[in-house]
């Protein structure tokens, strides 16, 4: 973020000092997102001791966001507006510029970089989304409920030059300035618009709510305190990100260190002269089948032996195991969420919801806050829409209804309904609607079919549905319990 670009350009403003944050924590966290951490390389070993390698990483930090995002977005949500006009648009809208399709990888960055922002504005007379990520984006103003006026900068590079674009936004009104320079690193001179971009100068859409919805993770900031700017879920696990990729790093050098190695006799070793250099060079050759003339006393020096170490799989995936139990306890999330127990398997989605797990509360708080995001970002495009006369202005109000459909099993579908039946709290005929996925008429039929079956064989429906155990019946008192 150039905070000297948003000072330059309105510098009668207060803008917040927190360059800091954005140039040693967010770049920070930024390139420990894209794989490249500080820790990527390290010094050779061996006779020499010169240069320096690339670390084997295993990259948990994205892997980490990524799984934040399919909890928090994997099941999208129900976004209902109380008036047809008004769904129909928004539908349209959230269609035509990929909400659904950019928001998880969005708010995956954003849980990376400690938040996102979601920006609406028009263009070619159509309402449109863009998505921008934390270090193209500082908070100018705020209340305790939201960010009320924020700045944002795009730099492009066209024609040799380098242009900064600053972007102020506060509620419903929109200003640009556009800077040139000859060089990246300068923010250069005032230019206009024209010269890279095809709108004005200004923009009003004459709304009472802010044109953007800023999104940050539920994790408190321990590092900035005085703005409402967000943190890394894994700002306070780097020490455990890096020694995760130290015992990958050692893990895939077992292989390498651990390759089958054979002793020789010093009789089987050749030479030949190295044609670049003029040096003799000694080697074995593998692909010879057999050796003569190889003059020894001891009958041990003519054994080729395997010295072979064997490789410590086991003791490399029970420390990684270890370090990624230690991260899920520093982000919020259960034991074993990104780790796999051979003898417990991983978890389903119906256990996680089930033992009030901590990744059920964790993610459960992060959604308020996206759905807080989601709603202003519905309220800034009908706002949009009014502004450019393809909606009328109207009084509505909108719901986020998130889809926290938990995936069962077939089994433990049919003994969720059996217990529910036994219990009187649901239907015989709506469980079997339920279990073999059929609507009413198919589930009655197949209901009167099990109470003729069991009406001859003398087992009663009620003990079908409790699989077949309970006091026997004769025919004519399982007739009348089918028939009941």
């Amino acid at each position: 973020m150039n905070i000297e670009a948003v000072r330059t350009a309105y510098p009668d403003m207060v803008i917040p000092n927190v360059g800091s944050y954005y140039s040693s924590h967010i770049a920070r966290w930024k390139n420990i997102f894209e794989n490249n951490p500080s820790w990527k390389t390290v010094k050779r070993g061996g006779l020499y001791k010169k240069g320096s390698r690339q670390m084997n990483r295993l990259n948990v930090a994205k892997v980490l966001c990524d799984c934040f995002s399919d909890l928090t977005f994997s099941e999208q949500c129900e976004i209902t507006i109380d008036d047809a006009a008004y769904q129909e648009f928004i539908d349209k809208q959230l269609e035509d510029n990929g909400f659904w399709e950019n928001m998880p990888e969005t708010v995956s960055m954003g849980y990376a970089l400690g938040g996102c922002t979601v920006k609406v504005y028009a263009e070619n007379a159509k309402p449109r989304i863009n998505y921008v990520h934390a270090n193209h984006f500082l908070p100018i103003e705020w209340t305790g409920k939201q960010i009320t006026s924020g700045a944002f900068t795009t730099v492009a590079h066209r024609n040799g030059n380098f242009y900064t674009l600053v972007e102020m936004q506060n509620k419903g009104r929109v200003e640009y300035k556009l800077f040139r320079s000859t060089t990246m690193d300068s923010l250069g001179s005032p230019c206009t618009l024209s010269e890279l971009y095809n709108f004005g100068d200004s923009a009003d859409y004459k709304a009472d709510c802010p044109m953007f919805a800023y999104f940050k993770p539920c994790t408190s900031n321990n590092v900035e305190y005085d703005t409402p700017l967000g943190m890394s879920i894994y700002a306070n696990s780097i020490d455990t990100l890096k020694a995760l990729d130290v015992a990958f790093d050692s893990f895939a050098r077992e292989f390498i260190l651990g390759k089958k190695r054979i002793i020789v006799p010093s009789s089987a070793i050749q030479t030949v002269v190295d044609t670049k250099t003029g040096e003799l060079v000694r080697y074995f050759d593998a692909d010879d089948e057999a050796f003569v003339a190889l003059k020894a006393d001891d009958v041990e020096q003519l054994k080729v032996q395997d010295n072979t170490v064997e490789l410590r799989v086991e003791e490399h995936v029970s420390a990684i195991n270890a370090l990624l139990n230690i991260l899920c306890f520093q982000v919020g999330l259960s034991a074993g969420t990104l780790s796999f127990d051979a003898v417990q398997g991983l978890k389903t989605a119906t256990e996680v919801i089930s033992q009030d797990s901590k990744t059920a509360r964790t993610i459960k708080s992060n959604k308020n806050l996206l759905t807080e995001t989601i709603e202003t970002v519905i309220h800034a495009l009908i706002a949009i829409g009014v502004y450019l006369g393809l909606i009328p202005q109207k009084e509505y109000t909108v719901t986020i209804g998130w889809k926290d459909n938990v995936i069962i099993d077939d089994n433990t579908l049919i003994e969720n309904n059996i217990k529910l039946v036994q219990a009187g709290l649901k239907s015989k005929l709506r469980a079997i609607m339920e279990v073999q996925k059929c609507d009413e008429v198919t589930a009655q039929a197949e209901l009167d079919r099990i109470a003729k079956e069991q009406a001859v064989t003398g087992l009663a429906v009620d003990d079908f549905l409790r699989g077949g155990e309970g006091d026997d019946k004769t025919g004519d008192d399982a007739a009348q319990s089918g028939a009941e």
